[in-house]
């Protein structure tokens, strides 16, 4: 019973260069086979390992599409697409959370997210104070720091 094919993502394509990336990892053990595999495959020049990134970087002389079938029909590896990327709104929201984990931790706990937006609001705030702004930006950095810190929001303990 032979192993089953290594899944390869297709990571990028470009003139005589296709970049495969492996679905967990490269594992380090087969690598040696698996490049000599790749290097036999018909229209493939090079084959170059980056396995920190789990990426197969080959340079080709045929068409990517080609290179790849070929590599499904001797059992090397099925190559399909990349995953989706994830939408932007959910790759912002977990950027911020750590962000606010990480300052919660170099704070030893002081700071938080919404705390520290709120200092540098109020640093803004007395910035355009001492520059004569009172009326535009220094009111406006004011109020959107102290809204930061109301109680019920997340922010302030109260």
């Amino acid at each position: 019973m032979t192993a089953p094919a290594l899944r390869l993502d297709r990571a990028h394509v470009a003139p005589r260069r296709l970049r495969l990336r492996a679905r967990g990892g490269l594992d380090r053990a087969a690598l040696p086979g698996l490049l000599d595999r790749l290097a036999a495959v018909d229209g493939v020049e090079a084959v170059v390992a980056r396995p920190n990134t789990g990426s197969v970087i080959l340079t080709i002389r045929d068409s990517a599409e080609a290179i790849e079938n070929r590599i499904a029909t001797l059992g090397i590896a099925r190559i399909g697409a990349p995953p989706a990327p994830p939408p932007v709104a959910q790759v912002m929201q977990f950027g911020m959370l750590r962000l606010d984990s990480d300052i919660r931790r170099h704070s030893d706990g002081a700071l938080d997210l919404r705390s520290a937006l709120a200092v540098l609001l109020s640093v803004g705030a007395v910035m355009q104070l001492t520059r004569g702004r009172v009326a535009g930006p220094a009111t406006t950095l004011a109020m959107a720091a102290f809204s930061l810190l109301e109680p019920g929001k997340g922010g302030g303990k109260g």
